[in-house]
């Protein structure tokens, strides 16, 4: 399954009646990814008035969580969310960290000013499109490498490492849905003689076109 999420952590900043904004988005992969980042974003900022956050992360059905931080519910947190679920991000966090500058901004102004500064912190993230991929990891005779290599190259696996031992063994991401086609095409190019494992992977990010 394909996704988009932001291509690199990224912060961008807004000012509004003295109150100033830092957005800050990244990638994230899972909840405990999402909370450490979180962390790190409040433990950088220890002095802000708030550090309001949201993120959808996992396969499948996304899990969203947001906080408030204190500001007005539903004027901070939910914002951010929202330009999250409007860009069809998945797997992404963003943290919005405000210095409060004496004035009031109203649950209109604060709802404006904490989406802006996410869509500005996103904008500088960028956007990549991520797949899924399995780890693959192959053992075979030096006479058959040059023909696996090929194959794996033809197939857009991304090649982890390749260790040159008494035998040739290979670790490769392998896309989820062609895991299974890329087992049989190797033991067949390698007579059977192939030795194959499959474990789980990671998601790959590759250009939007």
């Amino acid at each position: 399954m394909e996704f988009l999420s932001p291509a690199k952590e990224a912060s961008a900043e807004y000012i509004v009646k003295r109150s100033r904004f830092i957005g800050t988005a990244s990638p994230a992969f899972s909840e405990s990814e999402a909370e450490a980042f979180v962390s790190s974003i409040r433990a950088k900022y220890p002095d802000a008035t708030h550090n309001v956050y949201a993120y959808s992360v996992g396969s499948g059905t996304p899990l969203d969580r947001l906080s408030d931080d204190g500001e007005p519910r539903g004027t901070a947190g939910y914002p951010v969310l929202d330009v999250i679920h409007k860009r069809g991000l998945k797997n992404v966090v963003c943290v919005v960290t405000r210095y409060f500058g004496g004035t009031q901004l109203g649950a209109g102004g604060l709802l404006r000013a904490y989406g802006k500064t996410a869509n500005l912190a996103l904008d500088e993230a960028g956007v990549m499109k991520y797949a899924h991929h399995m780890l693959m990891k192959i053992r075979l005779a030096y006479d058959q490498y040059g023909r696996v290599q090929r194959e794996l190259e033809s197939r857009g696996c991304v090649v982890l490492a390749v260790d040159y031992g008494e035998a040739v063994t290979i670790e490769a991401y392998v896309r989820n849905d062609d895991t299974q086609l890329v087992s049989e095409r190797i033991m067949d190019l390698t007579s059977g003689k192939a030795e194959i494992s499959v474990s789980e992977g990671k998601p790959i990010p590759f250009p939007v076109q």
